[in-house]
């Protein structure tokens, strides 16, 4: 069960997110709707809570330092942004902030589900744009940086031609779908390729398994 805290001021979102995932068996909302910064910490400490839909809106009476004091009283729940256009963060800010997702707020209900399991068991629920500005950031560092945010890999194991064929193309961006179009196989045999490098490699994400890639090759900081 994930227990999730909407926290927004504005009544038709709540209720429309509060609708779609009360529907959903492994999925709780515990509470929703604030009007105060004050009082969405006063919710959030006072309820278990595993994961936050946080509505940006929030920051334009409240600013950031309200997400800051959000997570420093929930401490241990994960993050994952209503996305607004009109009140957009900085991918500074959002990796500062450790958020873990984000969600336009014209996405279906389907996606808004999609994203909490999968910030729920540990992933990332973020564009390409953020996930590509963040990785560049890192491999962009010098060495003595790069030393200290290093994954536990700097040289891959073996792999399986096909399993360096799919890894190279998860490390660009690419969707299984769109791998397994490229090598003419199914989608679900390309999951399973994954779940093999994954093992291998000794990580959990997709974005774990770029910065891999990238570290592996000649010439980068972590192949030294």
């Amino acid at each position: 069960m994930i227990r999730v805290l909407i926290a927004s001021q504005r009544p038709d979102l709540v209720a429309a997110l509060a609708s779609g995932l009360v529907v959903e068996p492994d999925l709780h909302v515990v509470g929703s709707g604030h009007a105060t910064g004050m009082d969405i910490g006063t919710v959030a400490a006072s309820l278990p809570v595993d994961l936050v839909l946080f509505d940006t809106a929030m920051l334009g009476p409240f600013g950031v330092e309200c997400l800051a004091d959000l997570r420093a009283v929930a401490c241990d729940a994960k993050f994952v942004l209503l996305w607004d256009e009109a009140h957009p963060l900085a991918v500074e800010e959002i990796e500062r902030q450790g958020i873990r997702g984000c969600i336009p707020l014209v996405a279906p209900t389907r996606h808004y589900v999609r994203a909490i399991r999968e910030v729920g068991r540990g992933g990332l629920w973020l564009p390409r744009w953020i996930l590509n500005r963040v990785c560049g950031r890192i491999l962009g560092r010098d060495d003595s940086q790069a030393a200290a945010v290093k994954p536990p890999c700097t040289a891959l194991p073996t792999l399986t031609a096909r399993e360096r064929a799919i890894a190279t193309r998860v490390a660009v961006g690419k969707t299984n779908k769109e791998i397994a179009t490229e090598l003419n196989v199914s989608p679900d045999t390309i999951k399973k390729h994954l779940g093999a490098i994954f093992d291998k490699i000794g990580v959990h994400r997709r974005s774990q398994l770029a910065y891999c890639i990238a570290a592996s090759q000649p010439g980068s900081p972590g192949s030294e």
